[in-house]
């Protein structure tokens, strides 16, 4: 088994998304579609695990990721990242400005 360096958590998410799928079918549709994006969120885990212990190529989990992430969630957090970089280069500039 490749992994390890989150504890094979991803293993804990897709016992969860079964767990989820397996009550939820008499609760409706929503808890199934709930299991299916844990099911996602495992498989992107289990990629990021693999590339954090070094068992797989930095990337290889771009993809994995993405499929479960909300459209423009990327964007938005690239956004959010940079806002943040401005406010402390500001606070620097503002700091040893004359």
């Amino acid at each position: 088994m490749s992994g390890g360096s989150y504890d094979y958590l991803y293993s804990k998410i897709q016992d969860a998304a079964n767990s989820v799928n397996e009550r939820g079918n008499s609760r409706g549709p929503l808890r199934a579609a709930f299991a299916a994006h844990l099911h996602l969120v495992a498989k992107a885990m289990q990629h990021v695990e693999w590339v954090d212990s070094c068992d797989s190529s930095p990337g290889a989990e771009d993809d994995a990721i993405r499929a479960c992430l909300a459209p423009g969630a990327e964007c938005d957090a690239a956004r959010e990242a940079l806002e943040a970089a401005m406010v402390a280069a500001s606070k620097v500039l503002e700091r040893t400005r004359p």
